[in-house]
């Protein structure tokens, strides 16, 4: 009965052991809390090779931001103290487990992001939700507080329909064309990081142009386009203190099973 119980103990901990062994963990960084989040996101895409995008609120309540000038800044003390503030959101510190079955398809994977995303907000970061689509998921903004201290819905900028006519273009030219499209529709700028692939969307030639798409579609259909479909993601970015995007690209390789 003994030896029975021993090896029964031994057999719990062995499995205890092998499930810890096989979780993944990922923690947000904590010498920088802007965006714990995309922090999280990027570290399942190295790892897992998942083709996902993230998308900041636009954040209004000092709550959520941060003013880091005398951190950063290279000013004078006078220019620290009374000249433009540097702002940046203001995250909160977070740590995620999940199991290989959690990315082991779309559905899963997809709950998995679900439930890391309300997580983050039971902390009190602003909330978000996940949505597929073809060979991506895309992690979206969906409330944020208010000037009152109130939570609101907010719509992506990326669901703002969008037309470009047809031209010659490299696809350098037509992301261009697509984030001044979105700017005239919505008053806000989404400058191009130097991440973007920019040697595959030299070499890419179209005539087309868009007709009454999202502009996250057509930022799909470009990349799917000019390099292999599912390859690159993107981070758009929001800056609190200058009211614009800033658009930075990922390579992820081959889409792994969560978006096949």
């Amino acid at each position: 009965m003994r030896h029975a119980l021993l090896s029964a103990l031994v057999a719990i901990g062995s499995t205890l052991y092998v499930s810890a062994q096989s979780s993944t963990t990922i923690t947000s960084d904590p010498r920088d809390l802007s965006r714990p989040i995309s922090t999280l996101i990027n570290q399942m895409r190295q790892r897992e090779r998942i083709s996902i995008t993230y998308e900041d609120p636009r954040y209004r309540n000092a709550a959520d931001i941060e003013d880091v000038t005398a951190d950063v800044s290279k000013g004078s003390d006078t220019e620290k103290t009374y000249g433009p503030r540097i702002l940046v959101p203001k995250g909160h510190a977070i740590t995620f487990v999940y199991a290989p079955t959690d990315v082991g398809s779309p559905e899963a994977t997809k709950a998995a992001i679900e439930r890391m995303l309300r997580e983050y907000s039971s902390l009190g970061g602003p909330g978000f939700f996940v949505e597929r689509d073809g060979v991506r998921l895309h992690v979206l903004p969906s409330q944020v507080l208010n000037l009152n201290d109130d939570r609101v819905k907010q719509y992506s900028i990326l669901d703002t329909v969008i037309s470009v006519p047809p031209a010659r273009r490299d696809g350098g030219e037509l992301l261009e064309a697509i984030c001044r499209q979105i700017q005239a529709q919505t008053g806000y700028k989404i400058g191009v990081g130097p991440s973007a692939p920019a040697n595959s969307l030299a070499r890419y030639r179209t005539n087309e142009g868009i007709e009454s798409q999202s502009g996250r579609a057509a930022l799909e259909h470009l990349l799917d386009s000019a390099t292999f479909p599912g390859s690159f993601v993107w981070d758009l970015y929001f800056g609190p203190d200058v009211k614009t995007y800033m658009l930075n690209f990922s390579y992820v390789g081959s889409a792994g099973p969560a978006v096949k």
